[in-house]
């Protein structure tokens, strides 16, 4: 009977390991890549400035909606806005010096 019991044990440790590694084997599978990157363009209007600046940036694929734009006050004059994109939690900041200067970073 220990015998016997031993056996089953032995039978269904194997058993999930071969349905692990079925399901591992499944998650790399070709079609479930994510989507390349892509370009967008930010239109950057800082609230204290009559200028806009056009910015590209590269995000991931699945960011599809528009971001939402949030803006502080930073260091020596300069504002950070920070682009997040909610549907997939990606975010940029874009810093425009006193001098109206753009850097991207994120």
């Amino acid at each position: 009977m220990l015998r016997f019991r031993t056996l089953l044990a032995v039978a269904a440790i194997a058993l999930g390991t071969v349905v692990t590694t079925a399901n591992h084997a499944d998650a790399h599978h070709p079609q479930c890549c994510p989507p390349p990157p892509i370009h967008a363009t930010l239109c950057v209007n800082p609230p204290c400035s009559c200028c806009n600046k056009m910015v590209s940036v590269c995000v991931p694929g699945c960011c599809t909606e528009a971001p939402q734009v949030c803006w502080k006050k930073g260091f020596l004059g300069r504002q950070i806005g920070t682009y997040t994109w909610p549907c997939c939690g990606h975010s940029v900041k874009v810093v425009v010096t006193r001098r109206g200067d753009v850097k991207v970073r994120g």
